[in-house]
């Protein structure tokens, strides 16, 4: 988990240059004479009819453009961190005044009147997506070099209107704009709005004809109810109205996303996939989608053609068991094949240099428009009811290098990697507006489907809907913290695809499925079924998903008094987050209309690999690698953020405005004359005491807050010293043993250090020895020869010797012919169990008759000589009695015997059973 070093930098508080860059420059009207609400409520009161994402804060490297009072303003973090920490080197004090006249950044001018919701960076950094709640613009973005110059003139920006007929205020609003990962230049652009209408724009500066009509077009709605591609799937006209439709409530689109970023090591259809999900949480797909002439990636032609070779070859062997299947697979294949036919083209960039990516055109068939693929059921149970979303994010599924191999040609160069980080599966996570993100993991994969050239003569069977299986869900928001028009969202990591970050009212929290994803993939991948349930229940209760709050917010604490504080609570922005030589592991958002900047300095993690043979079987372990424990830092330390006054303090007071603006003309000279008692000075009085009360009241709330704060930190400051001193006196007890000499400590220090040797060496060796039995567990060798003979004669000898209470190794079928062989030795020998019965019974009857005959025999007289009459064989009782003490004696010889016997054969078989065992 990325350990926080430093929250929002000195150079991005106030007054320094970075924070003017968030400053608004609308100054706060005053309050009327006769009104006591605020003056801008009404209009907040726009801005809270808004209903989705805030992504106003965009970035090219180290350079991010912000939206501020509507306005876009452009500014490098490098330089403004570089001039603050120069002014600070040179030994100047920075004054409020003096902040204010280094300006950091340039003003962008784009000719938008309508407030601006979302900001996009094209992947080649040329062209900047700018959307409002329904329109959609494109701006030329300068280059960086511009920004070194001197002038703090504004720079108009070149730009067009995208769909000046389609995306208009009387059309539906836009959810989403995405950059699609394997467009040319990176000038594919992709529109979802609200009434389920995706568009895909492939832009040409050159060409004016690109920003005003899309290359695909297609309304979800009528495209779920398309059974062949003659159907009519385009969105309706400008001056069409659509009727009410219960599947026009159900298709409301909250977001969409690709299901991957175009990178090497994702499956083959991925970065090709278009994921949309509605506020109802039902989730769709569009798989492909592509524009006219897209740039594939190193890994993906192989992979699409071995998947497509095996679906071909298997749909012709096995027509009958597939079905409905068989037309999947072979439209897989006319799309492979026709890309394969093709010369690919290299592309040139703006300076005509040939790159070495290379351009293929869409395949005629089987068609451009993708059949929509869903809604997928949530295989959740009673966890969720209702899901009410306000973004998706998919990370996407591992290449299958196995299957990339075998498609790949032999003359084909492809760049491979020796191991794939990564699942096999896809992990789609939904962000609801209670702040709770859920995972799923899509096993069967999205793979290329489209619609039938021609309706069926017979309707066939609706095709089942692929399944999400819900892993886990995470909340981030407290109940009674929820606001009315929260509306959080999903923001991405530069370092893991399995990290990502999360924005709302109340903070930003950091995701990560590291510490699960490569035991869960081990687990797919494992062919055996034996023991899975036990070890899927074991992987879901061990350590899940780690959530930590990076940043939390104080809505209450930047509010301006002249803003509506349900307004500025409402409008939290997505955050950014880069990594830059300069900046470090930055992470960057807004509050308060983009007015108040939050951030946070992370410790970079270290390059995340796999071993062959990992040190330990904890999978934290191995997270430790990518973000390490603070612990183990040098730098350990609780990071807080420094305390930032409240807006209070430098806002200005609206009396001025009250008695220069809000006051008529006629009354404005009353000012300059002497204060005379009449009705309008009264009204005056008051409502200058009005203002000036509410203004006093925030400032000694602000007071008395900084008080608290100093005397808390006082306290903190008291209980630091305490605690540094009773380490110092357990330090001093450890090392010198109390004595306090110095001839002891080097003693002392020896007698440490063996003994943090001693427990290393007992560290490493307990290693050792989990590894080895790790190892020993994880075989799973069968049963040797000897061992199965050694098996075989303990359980006949059980037989023979013990008595068999019930038949324990009736299942085993190794031992059946133990069995065998035990019944033969009971066939030629009495068992040993049977002969120790028969003695015992021998020896009660003995003893009883002894009694019996001594009863008899004790009525006669004393000590006499025995007499012939005494008994009738002639037996004297003396005798009698010697005889049976000896018989006793044998008994309990033999007896005694036996008993020994029994226990070395127990002993024996523990030892054998001990030794099957380890082996």
């Amino acid at each position: 988990m990325p350990k926080v070093l430093s929250y929002t930098p000195s150079w991005l508080s106030r007054p320094s240059s970075g924070f003017e860059l968030f400053s608004s420059t609308n100054k706060p009207k005053a309050f009327g004479p006769q009104d006591g609400v605020q003056p801008r409520a009404r209009s907040s009161e726009k801005e809270q009819e808004y209903l989705g994402p805030r992504r106003t804060i965009a970035h090219r490297g180290s350079e991010i453009f912000v939206v501020v009072d509507n306005n876009i303003r452009w500014a490098d973090l490098s330089i403004v961190k570089y001039d603050w920490e120069s002014l600070h080197r040179k030994g100047k004090r920075l004054q409020e005044d003096d902040a204010s006249t280094g300006q950091s950044y340039k003003l962008l001018k784009v000719p938008i009147s309508e407030q601006i919701r979302q900001l996009s960076i094209s992947p080649n950094g040329q062209l900047l997506a700018i959307a409002t709640s329904h329109t959609l613009h494109i701006a030329v973005l300068p280059d960086s070099t511009k920004f070194d110059e001197s002038t703090q003139s504004p720079i108009k920006l070149q730009t067009h209107t995208v769909g000046p007929t389609t995306h208009v205020l009387s059309q539906s609003p836009i959810v989403s704009i995405l950059w699609h990962p394997l467009g040319v230049s990176g000038t594919c652009l992709v529109t979802v709005t609200t009434e389920a209408v995706v568009r895909l724009w492939e832009l040409d500066r050159a060409n004016r004809w690109s920003f005003d009509s899309p290359t695909l077009a297609m309304d979800l709605t009528k495209l779920d109810a398309a059974s062949s591609q003659e159907d009519d799937v385009l969105p309706s006209g400008m001056h069409c109205g659509r009727g009410f439709s219960a599947d026009a409530v159900d298709m409301e689109m909250a977001s969409a996303c690709f299901g991957g970023t175009g990178s090497p090591d994702e499956s083959a259809w991925s970065a090709t996939t278009l994921w949309v999900t509605t506020t109802d949480g039902d989730v769709y797909a569009l798989c492909p989608l592509l524009p006219s002439k897209w740039q594939p990636t190193s890994t993906q032609l192989p992979s699409l053609s071995s998947l497509a070779v095996a679906g071909a070859t298997i749909a012709s062997k096995d027509a009958d068991f597939l079905g409905d299947d068989v037309p999947l697979n072979t439209d897989q294949y006319d799309f492979v094949s026709e890309i394969d036919a093709q010369e690919p083209l290299l592309a040139t960039r703006d300076d005509d240099i040939i790159c070495n990516d290379v351009i293929y055109n869409r395949p005629k068939r089987p068609g451009p428009i993708p059949k929509l693929q869903g809604p997928f059921q949530l295989a959740a149970g009673s966890l969720v009811d209702y899901l009410d979303v306000s973004d998706i994010h998919v990370i996407a599924s591992k290449l299958d290098i196995e299957e990339m191999i075998v498609g790949a040609d032999d003359d084909s160069e492809v760049e491979l990697q020796e191991e794939i980080i990564g699942l096999s599966a896809a992990v789609v996570c939904l962000m609801t507006t209670d702040g709770r993100v859920h995972l799923f993991l899509d096993l069967e994969g999205v793979e290329g489907q489209w619609l039938p050239a021609k309706a069926p003569e017979r309707p066939s069977s609706a095709s089942a809907s692929g399944e999400l299986i819900l892993v886990e869900a995470l909340d981030t928001l407290d109940a009674e913290a929820i606001c009315e028009n929260e509306w959080p969202t999903f923001s991405l990591d530069p370092f893991s695809r399995y990290s990502f970050y999360t924005t709302h009212s109340q903070g930003v929290y950091f995701f990560s499925l590291d510490p699960w994803i490569k035991r869960l993939e081990e687990e797919l991948q494992n062919s055996t079924t034996a023991g899975a349930n036990f070890r899927l229940n074991m992987l879901r209760e061990s350590s899940g998903t780690l959530r930590e709050c990076i940043l939390r917010f104080d809505p209450d604490r930047f509010t301006n008094n002249n803003v509506s504080s349900s307004s500025s609570s409402t409008s939290a922005n997505a955050c950014i987050v880069l990594h830059d030589s300069d900046l470090g592991y930055f992470l960057l958002t807004s509050t308060n209309n983009n007015t108040h900047p939050h951030a946070a300095t992370l410790d970079t993690p270290k390059s995340f690999t796999f071993k062959q043979e990992p040190l330990s079987s904890d999978e934290e372990l191995e997270y430790s690698n990518l973000y390490p424990d603070s612990s183990d830092s040098l730098t350990s330390h609780i990071a807080r953020s420094a305390y930032e006054p409240p807006s209070t303090f430098w806002n200005q007071s609206s009396l001025l405005q009250l008695t220069s603006q809000s006051l008529p003309a006629y009354r404005r000279r009353t000012l300059r004359e002497e204060v005379r008692l009449s009705t309008a000075t009264l009204e005056l009085m008051t409502s200058a005491h009005r203002l000036l009360s509410n203004e006093t009241h925030a400032i000694k709330t602000a007071a008395a807050d900084l008080f608290n704060r100093c005397e808390r930190m006082m306290q903190e400051l008291r209980t630091q010293i305490e605690r540094v001193r009773e380490v110092n006196g357990r330090a001093e007890q450890l090392v010198f043993g109390g004595g306090g000499e110095d001839t002891e400590g080097e003693n002392a220090s020896e007698r440490l250090g063996s003994r943090a040797q001693k427990c290393l060496e007992k560290q490493e060796q307990l290693t050792e020895r989990m590894q080895r039995l790790r190892r020993r567990a994880a075989e799973t060798r069968e049963v040797g020869v000897k061992e199965r003979e050694f098996g075989k004669e303990l359980v006949a000898l059980e037989q023979v010797v013990c008595k068999p209470d019930h038949e324990d190794h009736e299942d085993d079928s190794f031992l059946d012919d133990a069995k065998d062989r035990a019944d033969a030795h009971k066939r030629a020998v009495e068992p040993y169990w049977q002969r120790y019965d028969e003695l015992k019974h021998i020896a009660t009857e003995l003893v009883e008759r002894a009694k019996q005959v001594e009863a008899d025999g004790g009525g006669g007289g004393g000590g006499g000589a025995p007499r012939a009459d005494d008994d009738d064989y002639g037996i004297s009782n003396d005798l009698r009695r010697r005889k049976v003490q000896q018989v006793m004696g044998l008994l309990e010889r033999e007896e005694a015997l036996v008993d020994g016997v029994m226990m070395r054969l127990e002993r024996l078989e523990r030892l054998s059973v001990g030794q099957f065992v380890s082996t």
